[in-house]
């Protein structure tokens, strides 16, 4: 039940990033990410690591966005997809499949 609690939790978390306005109180989100991995104890190299190998996607998303709206707009959903790129791979590492059956 705890998993449950903590999937929809994420969920939450992830979409209320996308819903919130471009502004610098996004970046709060990115210091809670960093403090959930300072306390569960995960591997902060790994992490970024993880964020690297998805940035050519978060970059190829944001350069279609520049071209689709202004570069503004583009940079801040940039911001948001790697925030949420970063918590999905906080709940990956604190959530295994064996946990949820």
């Amino acid at each position: 039940m705890k998993d449950i609690v903590k999937f929809l939790l994420f969920i939450i978390y992830a979409t209320a990033i996308f819903f919130l306005p471009n502004c610098l109180f996004i970046l709060l989100f990115f210091m809670i990410n960093l403090l959930i991995i300072i306390l569960a104890k995960l591997n902060l190299k790994k992490a970024i690591t993880n964020t690297l190998k998805i940035l050519p996607f978060i970059l190829f998303t944001f350069i279609i966005n520049i071209f689709l709206d202004s570069f503004t707009n583009a940079f801040w959903i940039g911001i948001k997809l790697i925030i949420v790129c970063n918590s999905t791979f906080i709940y990956s590492q604190t959530t295994t499949v064996a946990r949820t059956c």
